[in-house]
């Protein structure tokens, strides 16, 4: 009785953020229920255990990632771990070398930028 809700929710998480990023880290699906769903979500010590745990998955942290990304032209403003529809990405807000803002999603094991979209 419990799995079909969990199931929904999952399902319903997949199709808030569209097609997947296909980052090279996946979020186990139950740290991603655990972290994304609930009215404890916005606790600080929720929200403090989420942030060590996505961190220890990662492979580069957000020094290594800022570097990368700077040594290609990027300058970046904030940086931020997160489990997008179970798959770990860095979101970035960085200016670009034509002075445009943007908002990438980068793969946390290489540094690799997976999408960009223009912020107005």
């Amino acid at each position: 009785m419990k799995a079909l809700p969990l199931i929904s929710l999952a399902l319903v998480s997949l199709s808030l953020y569209g097609t997947s990023i296909d980052s090279s880290v996946n979020v186990p699906t139950q740290e991603h229920l655990k972290y994304t769903f609930g009215n404890h979500k916005n606790h600080p010590v929720q929200k403090l255990q989420e942030r060590q745990y996505l961190r220890s998955l990662a492979p580069m942290d957000e020094m290594q990632i800022k570097n990368k990304l700077s040594s290609q032209g990027y300058v970046i403003s904030t940086i931020k771990l997160r489990d997008v529809a179970s798959e770990l990405v860095y979101q970035v807000y960085a200016t670009d070398t034509s002075a445009k803002s943007l908002r990438l999603s980068v793969d946390p094991t290489n540094g690799s930028i997976l999408k960009t979209e223009p912020l107005q």
